[in-house]
């Protein structure tokens, strides 16, 4: 069972998570992403909210779902914040296409348990 420090910080993210499919579902292609500077910057700041909760989240809870990719989310918002300009932007999109929604199902199954 989680903790509520725990829940609120999968929430959170689940809530960033919910954002970011708001903002890319009229984005087609990561040609239309890049020109939409409102929707790349909001995203970014999701990616970094989620980084930011993962921080938070305690060791038990990371150990028994190694499933979710925990270093990986926390390396990738360090360096978003940290080299912004840098971010490799084919993984931005890949992370968005292919990472989220699989986070998406396994926080869903972590906050229903």
């Amino acid at each position: 069972m989680l903790n509520e420090h725990d829940r609120a910080n999968l929430e959170e993210i689940s809530y960033a998570v919910s954002h970011i499919e708001q903002y890319i579902e009229p984005v087609k292609s990561l040609d239309e992403l890049l020109q939409n500077h409102l929707i790349y910057d909001a995203v970014q700041m999701n990616f970094i909210i989620i980084g930011e909760a993962s921080k938070r989240i305690s060791n038990e809870v990371k150990k028994s779902n190694p499933q979710i990719d925990w270093k990986g989310i926390i390396s990738y918002r360090n360096f978003v914040v940290h080299e912004y300009f840098g971010v490799d932007v084919k993984i931005l999109w890949s992370a968005i296409t292919f990472e989220l929604p699989k986070l998406k199902l396994e926080l869903e199954k972590i906050l229903n348990k």
